[in-house]
């Protein structure tokens, strides 16, 4: 990551466990409800995710006390906000370039 230039490893190590804290919870409820097997309904889902974070978080901050916490948020932050971003960012350049 770029902040690993600016600040040092432990500051990009602790933006891309932030980042991992919120996106693997999100990758599972997401398989888990696009995979049709699903017998947990998307309410429970949703508790399970967020409750996930939160004990990732924990887990991070047991593991290693000495994180940076506003790293751990800045990455948790662009987890959260850049796949959106994408998204529209490639669904505005394939519109672009579709021929009519």
């Amino acid at each position: 990551m770029v902040a690993g230039v600016f600040r040092g490893f432990n500051t990009s190590l602790d933006m891309l466990l932030g980042a991992a804290v919120v996106l693997l919870p999100s990758v599972w409820v997401a398989t888990s409800l696009t995979s049709g097997r699903s017998v947990i309904s998307p309410i429970w889902l949703g508790l399970a995710r967020y409750s996930l974070a939160a004990a990732g978080f924990a887990v991070l901050f047991v593991l290693r006390p000495d994180s940076g916490p506003l790293s751990v948020l800045a990455g948790s932050a662009l987890a959260l906000v850049l796949p959106p971003v994408v998204v529209v960012w490639h669904q505005r350049r394939h519109n672009t370039m579709r021929p009519e």
